[in-house]
């Protein structure tokens, strides 16, 4: 299974979209450095968006919530 994911600062600021498994959205290894320092700073929290059986659905997912929230 694998999900699309966000990642928010405690005050609910939301800083990444991500895709992955479960693991992935909770780990902090192999972030760029921007994430990196957002984390060390302020900590973060993770919601689940979506559910997907299909990695490319998920792929998919992730890139239209990443437009969706570029401007933000």
């Amino acid at each position: 299974m694998f999900l699309t994911y966000a990642h928010f600062k405690p005050e609910g600021a939301l800083f990444y979209i991500g895709k992955g498994s479960k693991k992935r959205a909770y780990a902090k290894d192999n972030r760029n450095q921007h994430w990196t320092n957002i984390v060390k700073k302020h900590g973060f929290q993770v919601k689940t968006l979506a559910k997907w059986t299909d990695e490319s659905d998920a792929l998919l997912h992730e890139q239209f919530l990443i437009a969706c929230f570029k401007d933000m």
